[in-house]
């Protein structure tokens, strides 16, 4: 059966399409939510600056892609400046998207669990039982991925996150009915870093630079970046596909993901922040927001779209969302890592029928870190906020380095134009001037 809307997002299909879809993971929904439920509107600017940013990067390496002559860019970093900086980029990318995927599994666990309303156990009640639900989607994944299922549940994964936006943007819009909620929304739009906030009933304390950091480093990841062009060659584009490929990275990137992204802080800080204050309603325990970490009462965020006796289906589609957006994450990182593993070894990465080294790396990168997922104990959001983090101190050199290639002469016409360069060099900055505050701060 034919279907006007689906067919147009049959459109969008590529290397955008793929890398949106990744984006729009577990850390993504993370750090947007718990941003706006903890600090209301005070980093959406973040959220909103750094869609440009990753717009032209994306472009800018899907460019280097299309002239690599089908050379991988690891082996191009390794040739052109140097096998130590190929290695500097590769270590600290494998050791990183490891606790990337931890995330993505244990968002998937608690989804499950959150499904049907429950907290997954935790500490000594945590055991057989835990490991038995880690196995099931572990196997599953495995076998979507990897044998030939993927297609299907693809679609199947595709549609719940369409519903869960759908349902993020009638919360937004819903929020956004009361006037008072622009004024804010307004000066949300100024960048500013909220100072710390004191978690009620606890000794912790929510941190705004820590989240500004998990934002930009969820829309900066340094593997989705430098693993772009593998994405382009993979997918066969030349020169004569550049305005084209740009168009989509604009469509999938600019306006799918960084709506989300908007949305998604909307959200939170109307359904969440101004709602749990302490006085009012209350969830598993949790009454302020500062208390919200896990799955299951994050997921109350849905609720203004499930209005009256539908209220408890909120929690349990976000659930359903949650473990769909940390699936379509899971098999991304997996297979840009098994780009990254094979390049480095100067093997074939190619994604195709006949290789089967890329087979098996792929289903060890989706098994191994899954596995061992359960033994972190941390809540399934947290984790993925300090994935995010973590993944924003090799971005400035991901970026630099496309920086590098994309203005060699070799690139002919699809050598970056002035404009270009200013926003990828801002990008960069924005990037290094994080990761040396965050280093600071740690160190003090």
């Amino acid at each position: 059966m034919r279907i006007p809307f689906l067919n147009t997002l049959a459109r969008l299909v590529g290397p955008a399409a793929l890398t949106a879809a990744g984006m729009i993971g577990a850390g993504a929904v993370a750090t947007r939510l718990l941003a706006g439920a903890w600090f209301g509107f005070d980093l959406l600017w973040v959220a909103l600056y750094v869609i440009p940013m990753v717009i032209f990067t994306l472009d800018s390496a899907s460019r280097v892609g299309m002239m690599s002559g089908g050379h991988g860019l690891i082996e191009m970093i390794r040739r052109d400046i140097g096998a130590w900086l190929a290695w500097f980029i590769f270590i600290p990318m494998f050791l990183v998207n490891i606790v990337v995927n931890m995330s993505q599994m244990s968002a998937m666990v608690e989804g499950a669990y959150g499904a049907f309303g429950m907290l997954p156990p935790a500490g000594s009640d945590s055991g057989i039982g835990l490991l038995l639900v880690t196995i099931v989607l572990t196997t599953v994944s495995v076998v979507a991925g990897v044998l030939g299922g993927y297609k299907r549940i693809e679609k199947i994964m595709t549609g719940l996150l369409v519903v869960i936006l759908i349902a993020f943007i009638i919360v937004a819009i819903k929020g956004l009915l009361d006037w008072h909620t622009w004024v804010a929304l307004g000066s949300g739009l100024v960048p500013n870093i909220p100072g710390n906030i004191p978690v009620v009933g606890g000794t912790g304390v929510r941190n705004g630079f820590t989240q500004v950091m998990g934002i930009a480093g969820q829309a900066l990841p340094p593997a989705v970046l430098l693993s772009y062009g593998y994405l382009t060659a993979n997918a066969g584009y030349t020169v004569d596909d550049a305005k084209r490929s740009f168009w989509k990275t604009v469509q999938n990137l600019g306006v799918i993901w960084g709506l989300f992204s908007v949305v998604v802080i909307v959200a939170g800080a109307t359904a969440l922040h101004y709602v749990y204050t302490g006085s009012g309603p209350g969830y598993l325990g949790v009454t302020h927001y500062s208390q919200i970490q896990s799955i299951a009462v994050a997921g109350q965020v849905l609720g203004p779209a499930f209005p009256g006796a539908l209220g408890f289906l909120a929690p349990r589609m976000f659930s359903l969302g949650l473990i769909a957006a940390a699936f379509t994450t899971l098999i991304s990182v997996s297979l840009t890592m098994t780009y990254f593993c094979l390049d480095i070894v100067r093997r074939d990465w190619h994604f195709t029928k006949e290789n089967a080294g890329f087979k098996w790396t792929f289903a060890t990168w989706i098994t191994l870190p899954a596995l061992v997922a359960p033994f972190w104990q941390l809540p399934a959001l947290l984790k993925s906020i300090l994935a995010m983090v973590g993944n924003l101190l090799m971005a400035p050199v991901a970026v630099f380095v496309i920086l590098y290639f994309v203005n060699r002469p070799s690139m002919g016409e699809l050598k970056a134009s002035t404009g270009r360069n200013v926003v990828l060099w801002i990008t960069g900055l924005f990037a290094l001037a994080l990761v040396i505050n965050g280093v600071r701060d740690f160190l003090r």
